[in-house]
């Protein structure tokens, strides 16, 4: 029984326990309950994990991201200071859950069996724009200002959304004197700020014992706990640049642990 659990999930065609106590009655008449599957599992070497959500990736997106990575193999946590990196997310008023887990063993790199694939965009909510620096969280339009920056030397990245791609969007940063980042796409897990948004959330649904009564409290509460997170912790995960680029070339262009 141990050797044919662990094939169902080396394999592939199994993700977790509740999916192998089925195929074991079907396959075999054996009534085994959940926890013994996962009892099994442990003792195989499995460990057990919130399946991450990551984007969809395609072929073409799969190489680009390689390729990205392989270009900028030699840029130093020193190149890393100079981005401003940007993005955007939804900020729901009622926190939704939406957990899935899987199993695998610890050496296994992440695959399509041990993610929820994602295609953006799914009460109430606000969507929220900002970026970080190596001297903290700020909004692009004082950042520079607030913390001394020559702009001459930093380094805007935004991703590929179609906002930040279209004409009047490009014809405005090429008037500007930075210089802006070529950006691989389906990338979250390369961009820092996903950390910070994470932290954000986190820290919204548990510091407070209510939810927002209003959509203006809810603003309230993101602008507050946004600004009070500390420069040494964006410094923490821009730092991490090099080993994101460099994990995105081990696991061929596919998902990363970011």
């Amino acid at each position: 029984m141990v050797n044919y659990i662990r094939r169902l999930v080396t394999l592939g065609r199994k993700n977790n326990a509740i999916e192998i106590q089925k195929a074991l009655k079907e396959e075999f008449g054996m009534s085994v309950s959940d926890s013994t599957v996962r009892r099994v599992l442990k003792k195989a070497g499995f460990i057990a994990f919130v399946k991450p959500q990551k984007p969809l990736l395609r072929g073409q997106n799969i190489v680009k991201r390689l390729q990205w990575a392989k270009s900028h193999q030699h840029w130093t946590v020193d190149d890393w200071k100079r981005v401003i990196f940007s993005d955007e997310t939804k900020v729901n008023r009622f926190a939704s859950d939406g957990k899935a887990y899987a199993w695998k063993l610890p050496h296994e790199e992440l695959n399509s069996r041990h993610v929820q694939q994602t295609v953006k965009h799914g009460g109430g909510n606000i969507m929220v724009w900002s970026c970080i620096t190596w001297e903290g969280v700020g909004w692009i339009v004082d950042t520079m200002r607030s913390y001394g920056l020559d702009s001459s030397k930093m380094v805007f990245q935004q991703d590929n959304d179609p906002k930040h791609t279209s004409k009047v969007v490009k014809e405005w940063i090429d008037q500007q004197p930075f210089e802006a980042l070529k950006w691989p796409p389906q990338s979250p897990d390369l961009n820092p700020i996903e950390h910070m948004w994470a932290h954000l959330k986190r820290e919204l649904f548990h510091s407070y014992e209510t939810p927002p009564s209003s959509m203006h409290v809810l603003w309230e509460r993101i602008g507050q706990t946004w600004y009070a997170i500390s420069k040494e912790e964006c410094q923490k995960y821009i730092e991490s640049m090099p080993k994101r680029r460099a994990a995105v070339i081990r696991a061929k262009g596919l998902w990363t642990k970011y």
